[in-house]
């Protein structure tokens, strides 16, 4: 099928960049986001001359296609090249984030350092005697096996149960093998380490990116339509009717959809069977409020991430804006600008929170973080509902079989990105999504469910061209 009259269901990454590649193959879509901007995730909200970046996104990719992209958006001097320094607070403790073993042997205690290799090594010799690996692993079950009882529960297990708000035994671990590294024995330098690890950023942050894709389509005669939610489809023959939460509906001939998977489901018209409807209710996603403080006093945090797997926490993560961008900070500013995580279920009780609570909830990270409520020069707010897929053991199940029934009964809708698939993407890989999304619309012989599905992905390194 060759479209003619596309429908772009969302305007994060995965939307943008479907919308782009139409206008690239010489057809101009239409383009419907739900939320009053575009990037997803991804944006930069603003308060005055602060910007904040909801997620900590990091601007990485393996393919020359997605980089080609962001390059034609961005000129060279809108991004920085910024050297990823994370680390683990646990216990008063920085310990650097990807794991180093001399930092795990002395950092925290030479006695605690011994505990935890013994603990590794058992772990390591019982995976060995396995004379069967088991069929699939729990999230429990593979930390232990990767970093033994000891440094799992140190680092990992609390940090599981705050940000994906389930017990680690209910969690698949295939999400892990990408995006938790292996713990580093090598001997090498600091700065050679930083070196290795280096990612792209816009100036003004990831929204930067994205606007300036929205202005290129806009540029086409490809304008999308922000609060603009999709509440129903319906396909007749070769058209597809979408309707809009004003009332109004559109038509077209293809849809290419980022919207939630299971929001999708349940906006089809006439409704799925039952069982798809059952598979699609089972998907399930965390919601995230990031909470930006800026503190008119100094201090020295040397890395762009924190986690925070302690119960004396609240936030599952800190981001330090001012390693990423200066320019997310107003000009002049010499203060502290942080941005705490708060995951929580799209309906939970925090996602209802006033503003009070959730700066009363700060101040009492911040004091755990050692630093002073009193130095608070701004609070600013930022919501997000449907920020990460759950990797739970119907995750799989259920996704294979929506995806198989809208093959079968709906070839001309596409399913794209992070939430459009239920899979947890990064925006390159939402990008690459949406690229072979249309590129299986006019005809070409390749499966956008494939996209970032290699076992050992890890980010490392700036792909120079």
């Amino acid at each position: 099928m060759t479209t003619r009259r596309p429908l772009v269901i969302g305007a994060g990454p995965a939307g943008l960049t479907a919308a782009l590649e139409l206008v690239n193959r010489g057809v101009t879509p239409r383009l419907y986001e739900a939320s009053a901007h575009v990037g997803g995730l991804a944006r930069t909200p603003t308060d005055g001359d602060w910007r904040i970046d909801p997620g900590g996104h990091r601007f990485f990719t393996r393919s020359e296609e997605v980089l080609d992209m962001w390059k034609s958006l961005l000129a060279h001097d809108e991004w920085h090249a910024v050297g990823r320094r994370s680390a683990m607070l646990v216990g008063g403790h920085y310990v650097r984030y990807p794991l180093l073993g001399r930092d795990l042997l002395t950092q925290m205690g030479v006695r605690r350092g011994m505990r935890g290799l013994s603990s590794l090594m058992w772990a390591r010799t019982r995976r060995g005697l396995r004379l069967v690996e088991p069929p699939s692993e729990n999230f429990r079950q593979w930390g232990v096996g990767e970093f033994g009882r000891h440094w799992y529960e140190t680092f990992f297990d609390g940090y599981v149960r705050k940000t994906w708000l389930t017990e680690p035994e209910e969690l698949t671990s295939d999400w892990a093998n990408q995006r938790i590294k292996p713990i580093g024995w090598q001997r090498r330098h600091d700065a050679d380490t930083a070196a290795q690890d280096v990612f792209r950023y816009p100036r003004r942050g990831p929204g930067q990116l994205w606007e300036a894709a929205a202005t290129a389509l806009a540029d086409h005669g490809a304008v999308a339509a922000l609060n603009t939610p999709v509440t129903g489809l319906r396909r007749t023959g070769d058209t597809w009717t979408v309707q809009l939460a004003d009332g109004a509906s559109v038509t077209g001939d293809a849809v290419f959809s980022s919207m939630p998977l299971r929001l999708l489901v349940d906006a089809l018209e006439p409704a799925p069977p039952k069982h798809i409807r059952a598979f699609a209710d089972a998907l399930r996603h965390r919601s995230l409020i990031t909470v930006a403080v800026a503190l008119n006093r100094a201090h020295d945090i040397p890395f762009n991430w924190v986690y925070t797997p302690g119960k004396n926490f609240h936030a599952g993560r800190i981001q330090n804006y001012r390693r990423w961008s200066d320019e997310l900070t107003p000009a002049g500013f010499d203060g502290t600008f942080l941005g705490f995580e708060y995951f929580i279920a799209p309906d939970g009780e925090l996602w209802h929170a006033t503003d009070e609570h959730l700066t009363d909830l700060v101040n009492r990270d911040l004091r755990a973080l050692g630093l002073d409520g009193a130095d608070i020069e701004r609070v600013m707010i930022v919501r997000s509902q449907y920020a990460y897929p759950i990797y739970d053991p119907a995750r799989d199940r259920s996704v294979i079989r929506i995806r198989d029934y809208l093959r079968q009964q709906h070839p001309s809708l596409y399913p794209m990105g992070r939430n459009g698939m239920h899979h947890y993407d990064n925006q390159d890989h939402a990008m690459l999504s949406a690229l072979r999304s249309v590129a299986r619309c006019f005809g070409e012989n390749v499966d956008p469910w494939l996209v970032n599905t290699d076992l050992g992905y890890h980010e490392r390194g700036l792909l120079q061209k």
